[in-house]
């Protein structure tokens, strides 16, 4: 249940650990709609494992809330802030009440929620430069899944290669010299194709990643600055990742694409060199023995 939805509480409710109460929370205490207080026991602290689990962050939790929600909260004299559930004493051992006190009570203040119609969390000028680097990332992105649909033609196109054996003419006439150095250039696919498939791999899994979907849904649904995204802070950061992954993406396709293109280009040359040399062979080995049949 959202919180704004919870009902102020008529009576304590018992949080329990393993089927044993360890505190108790009141929602909404004198009416305020942004507040709760937990109350822990004495005893609490004296079960055995029990002061290292007793932690704001954890009584948070047990009633569905999360660090990031809360603006502040306090026990006795001592008052905490939580900008973005980034302080540290959220998941520090909360320290037991003195020994004539029967409870340690702690009272939590939850941060407004976004309001319809509030202002962009960031500027124009800001989310405009956001959307020119998601713009950047699309243009590179089009050229890698130009480079992999290449590539797997390429890789159709080299392991036919591979697998092409000589006919019988060609084993008969063909020179030695353009065998080896047809093979030579067929050995060299062992170590293209798994370039090829590695980033085929790498190129078709970076589409798929839950945060560039993230980023795609921001971007496709929003022409001007969100009013409310979560995690907008981290927007830029991601923004930033995903472009120097496609940058290094891009130029390692492009040299393997390279790599591989001379490669084939090598085993089609050798291939071409050695049909031509073993059909001048046949030619000659004809005229050889037309001129012997006449001489006879």
């Amino acid at each position: 249940m959202n919180f704004s939805e919870q009902p102020p509480s008529k009576q304590w409710a018992a949080l329990k650990y393993k089927g044993e109460k360890i505190a108790d929370v009141w929602f909404k205490p004198d009416g305020e709609p942004l507040a709760l207080t937990f109350r822990i026991p004495q005893k609490s602290f004296h079960i055995p494992g029990m002061d290292q689990l007793l932690t704001a962050e954890n009584l948070l939790a047990a009633v569905a809330l999360t660090t990031d929600q809360i603006e502040s909260w306090s026990h006795g004299d001592v008052h905490h802030t939580g900008p973005d559930g980034s302080n540290p004493e959220l998941r520090r051992p909360l320290p037991p009440p003195p020994q004539d006190v029967a409870d340690l009570t702690i009272h939590v203040r939850l941060k407004p929620p976004p309001q319809e119609g509030s202002q962009p969390e960031i500027p124009l000028e800001k989310w405009q430069d956001l959307q020119a680097r998601w713009n950047a990332i699309l243009g590179l992105e089009a050229t890698i899944d130009g480079l992999r649909q290449r590539m797997e033609s390429l890789r159709s196109q080299m392991e036919g290669a591979f697998g092409r054996t000589l006919t019988a003419d060609e084993k008969v006439h063909a020179l030695n010299a353009d065998v080896a150095q047809w093979n030579k250039a067929k050995s060299r696919v062992h170590y293209s194709l798994p370039k090829i498939k590695e980033f085929i791999h790498r190129a078709t899994w970076a589409m798929g990643t839950p945060e560039r979907k993230k980023l795609e849904e921001l971007f496709r649904n929003h022409d001007q600055p969100p009013t409310a995204y979560p995690e907008m802070d981290k927007v830029p950061g991601q923004l930033e990742f995903l472009l120097k992954d496609r940058q290094v993406l891009s130029s390692q396709g492009v040299a393997v694409c390279q790599e591989c293109q001379g490669i084939a280009a090598e085993i089609q040359g050798a291939l071409r060199t050695l049909q031509s040399n073993a059909a001048a062979n046949i030619r000659k080995k004809l005229g050889a023995a037309r001129a012997k049949g006449k001489f006879i």
